[in-house]
């Protein structure tokens, strides 16, 4: 494993499982600092306590992304601890199934608020700090669903479909600070996101749909953050990286209607 993102500061909301934590491991691996935070504060400091044990310098503290109060404390909290924050991966994120029709207010509000408020208030309260520096990468992850429709999850596409315009917003205004914002566009990645909605028959064939014939591991999208962190991918900015084993490649019409996703 490099080392190239030695003497980074990585801030990775949703640490605590999935892809989230993923994202924390690689990112150590790189040779990264981290600052972790989520709502699952117990299974957050296990993974900090790992992570420590094998030579990670860490800060995990619980952040709810919709809070900016909470945005706010953890970010401070981090720049006293590590000076900086050079990378941000914007990873926290729900889903709610129900379709334009039956979809609750509830649900859609709280959907926009950890997926797309999140998104908001963390360029908000890091960019600042990268801009100061004259650096920094920022990866927001996504969702294919962002760009192809189903018929269900509405809110959940909504705003990942969202995520894409406002990454590209954000990169056209951060860019002349050295501020990069790039978007990565998961397909069907095996964390226990997707084991719930296998228990609750949300995925009927996925691997059906996927030409690699698999769904993706979730050390898969990290190793593409940490990428898009590193200055292997210095000039890149405003860009949409499709991690979905080939399952959107493809025509509309050979696609098979997502509605079990």
């Amino acid at each position: 494993m490099t080392k190239r993102l030695e003497g980074a500061v990585v801030l990775i909301t949703g640490a605590a499982l999935g892809q989230g934590n993923a994202h924390a491991r690689r990112m150590a691996a790189e040779g990264a600092h981290l600052v972790l935070g989520d709502i699952r504060v117990d299974d957050l400091e296990t993974l900090a306590s790992e992570l420590r044990s094998d030579g990670t310098r860490v800060l995990a503290g619980r952040l709810d992304v919709a809070d900016p109060d909470d945005w706010s404390s953890l970010v401070q909290d981090a720049t006293a601890e590590f000076g900086t924050i050079t990378g941000l991966v914007n990873n926290a994120g729900i889903m709610s199934r129900g379709s334009v029709l039956d979809e609750t207010l509830e649900d859609w509000m709280r959907t926009l608020a950890v997926n797309q408020t999140g998104v908001f208030l963390g360029l908000q309260s890091v960019a600042p700090i990268m801009q100061k520096a004259g650096r920094g990468s920022i990866v927001n992850v996504a969702s294919t669903l962002g760009r192809y429709a189903s018929t269900v999850g509405f809110a959940y596409q909504a705003t990942k479909g969202a995520m894409l315009m406002m990454s590209k917003s954000a990169a056209l205004s951060l860019g002349p600070s050295g501020v990069r914002v790039n978007t990565i566009l998961p397909g069907l990645v095996d964390t226990p996101f997707l084991a719930d909605s296998k228990e609750r028959g949300a995925l009927a064939d996925p691997v059906s749909r996927t030409p690699l014939g698999r769904i993706g591991k979730a050390e898969e999208l990290a190793s593409v953050a940490a990428f898009l962190i590193s200055d292997d991918a210095a000039y890149m900015s405003g860009a949409e990286l499709v991690v979905d084993g080939g399952m959107t490649s493809g025509s509309l019409q050979s696609l098979k209607p997502l509605k079990e996703i």
